[in-house]
């Protein structure tokens, strides 16, 4: 009973959508600009560094707040990833927008804050030197998540929900990002600054 509450607030919660209505404060739809996804790289680049920071912000804390609920609640380890994991379902499927939303980056680092801090630590870090290297926030994302299935092992409690959630995880992030990574196959992913061609 529990997880199931838990489930369902964290897809709830996941599917707040400020991306969308920060761009509607600004007279914009931010689904039919730059790249057309409501996530804060969107926002970034269309409406600047202050706006990104509001939607970034509140996309890594619906997820955090959802996580603490289930931790709340007593859930194990096994329930706390799946609330992770719905809060993350929620973001890039909303119930609000149409279920069109973000690529869930944002919102699982919320989640794996309150999960496997260290964990999470590590991943920001390697998403911060990808990013350094690359110049390319698609790169440095897929690389960052990827990245828990060490840091999971390395600095986490390395359990098998926990493998099994970051193998879940890599494979919906590489599914939200089918655009950025034929981008990057053709050459015209942008990067840090550029808007997208």
């Amino acid at each position: 009973m529990e997880v199931g509450v838990a489930v369902l607030v964290g897809y709830l919660l996941g599917a707040i959508v400020p991306g969308l209505w920060i761009g509607y404060l600004y007279g914009i739809d931010i689904q039919q600009v730059g790249s057309g996804n409501i996530g804060s790289t969107n926002v970034y680049r269309v409406l600047g560094f202050w706006p990104g920071l509001i939607v970034q912000i509140i996309d890594i804390g619906k997820a955090l707040i959802a996580v603490r609920i289930a931790q709340m609640l007593r859930l194990n380890e096994s329930g706390l990833y799946l609330t992770a994991t719905a809060a993350v379902i929620g973001h890039i499927y909303p119930v609000w927008a149409g279920f069109k939303g973000g690529k869930g980056i944002n919102s699982l680092l919320g989640g794996m804050l309150l999960i496997e801090p260290l964990s999470a630590i590590a991943a920001v870090g390697t998403f911060l030197i990808t990013l350094s290297l690359s110049q390319i926030v698609s790169v440095s994302s897929l690389t960052a998540v990827g990245s828990f299935l060490l840091w999971h092992g390395v600095v986490g409690t390395g359990s098998l929900s926990g493998y099994l959630a970051g193998v879940g995880w890599l494979l919906l992030v590489i599914y939200t990002h089918r655009s950025n990574l034929h981008r990057l196959l053709t050459g015209t992913e942008p990067k840090v600054g550029q808007r997208k061609r």
